[in-house]
């Protein structure tokens, strides 16, 4: 996808972004400009790491998104808002009843048992002790996390299906104040993961 032909995205802020990075601000999500910011400056440390010019492969000031006109033409291979690491807003903001409430899956504990199990099958093949449907829900549950959960729980949120995150509410019966208590413990930071639970977030005062 190239970059510069996106007309929604504010181009002067993303140069402004790439040249003076926000500080991290865990109440605060990164706007869609400065994710693509954050993204270009990866890419370039990056090709730095691994030995390469920035300037030849047309890399951040030397490309078109940051550069401008008459640079090598910005050219992404993912979406950027899916390539960054990102954090979660803070965990109190989940702590509201929306957030709080639940919704009995269809057919049961049952179908939950299953969907769960098929979830383990599908993320968590072949490491030792996979949890099955039983087990994985008290993990999404749990307060605490010993390393092995941890891992086990990372790996999901590190694979998971955007339509079967949304499922571990709707299937599960996992409330969404669970869910990010689990990423929060499993300390995922993948894009996508991120900014879908931050869409539930609400600042404590807006729900006095």
């Amino acid at each position: 996808m190239g970059a510069v032909t996106r007309s929604v995205l504010n181009l002067a802020q993303v140069r402004h972004a790439y040249f003076h990075p926000p500080p991290d601000d865990p109440g605060r999500p990164l706007t869609r400009e400065e994710v693509h910011a954050r993204y270009e400056r990866q890419r370039v440390e990056r090709c730095l790491m691994r030995g390469g010019d920035p300037c030849r492969e047309g890399l951040g000031e030397h490309g078109s998104l940051i550069g401008g006109a008459g640079k090598p033409l910005t050219i992404f291979g993912v979406r950027p808002e899916r390539a960054v690491r990102l954090h979660p807003l803070p965990f109190a903001w989940f702590n509201h009843p929306r957030a709080r409430a639940t919704i009995p899956p269809r057919g049961g504990d049952e179908r939950a048992r299953r969907f769960l199990e098929m979830l383990a099958a599908d993320h968590l093949a072949g490491m030792p002790e996979r949890p099955g449907g039983r087990e994985l829900r008290r993990l999404f549950r749990s307060t605490t996390l010993r390393p092995r959960e941890r891992s086990q729980i990372w790996h999901i949120f590190a694979c998971i299906r955007m339509c079967d995150l949304m499922r571990l509410h709707t299937r599960a019966g996992l409330s969404i104040y669970e869910i990010a208590r689990s990423m929060r413990l499993a300390e995922t930071r993948r894009a996508a993961v991120i900014r879908w639970i931050n869409q539930f977030a609400l600042p404590p005062q807006a729900d006095a």
